[in-house]
């Protein structure tokens, strides 16, 4: 019986000093957060478009992967929209203009969400946001 209290005793003080390290095992969200902001600043554009869903390319073009296996082989280039503003059909625009470093968010928007884009947004709309 005394050795089973004792066994108790030492695991429950165990217990309490693995519990209690300190501030070097708290988890900070905010810090995760400001690294992958940091690593994505040092990624060029076309790598962080071709990462998004449904992106692939082709001959250094994003493309939607819906329009990319068209069976003509006529794929056209999503429209590219930057703060709101349209600037059409050609990433090397918006390779000009963005730095790799300002931006904020990258969104493709496809099918239904692309609707309000009209006709130009058929093939699928990559919406870029910078600082």
């Amino acid at each position: 019986m005394k050795n089973l209290v004792l066994i108790l005793s030492l695991t429950f003080i165990m217990m309490l000093g693995s519990c209690s390290s300190g501030k070097t095992t708290a988890y900070n969200g905010n810090l995760a957060e400001e690294i992958a902001d940091k690593n994505n600043k040092t990624i060029p554009l076309l790598d962080r478009i071709r990462r998004l869903p449904g992106i692939t390319l082709r001959g250094g073009i994003p493309y939607f992967m819906k329009s990319a296996n068209q069976i003509s082989g006529t794929a056209t280039e999503p429209l590219y929209v930057l703060n709101g503003y349209i600037l059409g059909n050609s990433f090397e625009s918006l390779d000009q203009l963005v730095d790799s470093a300002t931006i904020k968010s990258i969104s493709a928007l496809s099918s239904s969400e692309a609707a309000s884009y009209g006709s130009r947004g058929a093939s699928g709309v990559i919406k870029v946001t910078t600082y």
